[in-house]
Formats: C-alpha cells, structure tokens, sequence
C-alpha cells in the first residue's frame, strides 16, 4: 500500500522464542556428535530456521486506499488484500488458544494471527469471515469500519402509492 492510513506490525514471538534454542541446541549437539563433519547440516538447518523466521515471524496490517491488507514476514509474503467494499462488519473478538496463531482455518473462517489471542473480525459481503489478530484490535477496528461504506436502505416488499 503506498499511503496506508494505518499500519502496524507484531512478531510472532513464539517462533522466534522457540526456534533460536532449538536451532542452537540441535546445531550443538550436531557439532559435539559429528565435530566438523556436522558444520555442512548445521548451516542448512540455520539457513531454514532463519527463512521461516523472515517469512513468518511477524504480521503486518495496512488500512488505506480502500482496502484492508495483511502480510506476513520481512518479504511480505504470504500477503492478501481485501476492499473495503466486501466488508459489512467489523468486531472486536478473541481467539482460542487451540486456534493457535499463524494461518489457520477455524470453524468461524481464516484466522491471520501472529501474537496473542485478540483479533478483529471481519464479516464479508459473501458471508465469509476472518480474523486478523491484532495487540490493538479496538484501533484496528475503528481504522476499518471508519472505511466501510454506509449501509444501503432495506427496500420495502411493498410499493406504496403516493397520495
């Protein structure tokens, strides 16, 4: 988005709590078994571990231009837009801890989290719903339903006669 009206970003801590001891304990014990021979595997597993971390260690939501994007990591992919236009409700929610966070199908829609369990919901035109998980999720959500389009008048089944 080149002028996005909100923008933030979280990390997804727990990755990168989990993967650097795992990744410095597995290339330890490698190195102490192997010696130099393990240095070759250890670099690979660092270079994987480092790859999911750019891709997926954190979540960056952008409001603006009249669409609604999410993207993951430094290289911004995974990423998705939405326009605005497709959104009819916005609410602030939670999710569960069996939701888990990253991208994950849930039985209420695509949930889009990186940290925490707050999120905002977001009710399609189509019917779908989503979460994007925010450590903000009252901000986030003013951002976005300040944008929605004002709701069209509900037409009458019947037609009155002008008197």
């Amino acid at each position: 988005m080149r002028h996005a009206v909100y923008s933030h970003t979280q990390a997804l801590w727990l990755l990168w709590l989990i993967s650097l001891p795992i990744t410095a304990g597995v290339g330890a014990l490698l190195v102490a078994e192997k010696g130099a021979a393990a240095w070759p595997g250890v670099a690979v597993l660092v270079l994987v571990m480092a790859g999911a971390l750019l891709v997926l260690g954190s979540l960056t939501v952008e409001v603006g231009e009249g669409r609604v994007a999410w993207r993951f990591g430094v290289f911004g992919w995974p990423r998705w837009k939405l326009p605005v236009e497709q959104i009819v409700g916005v609410e602030v929610t939670t999710s569960t801890l069996l939701e888990g966070w990253g991208i994950n199908r849930t039985k209420t829609g695509m949930l889009y989290n990186a940290h925490g369990l707050q999120a905002v919901r977001l009710q399609l035109r189509d019917g779908r719903t989503l979460r994007l998980g925010s450590d903000e999720p009252e901000r986030l959500a003013g951002f976005i339903a300040a944008r929605l389009p004002p709701p069209t008048p509900a037409r009458s089944p019947h037609r009155t006669r002008p008197s």
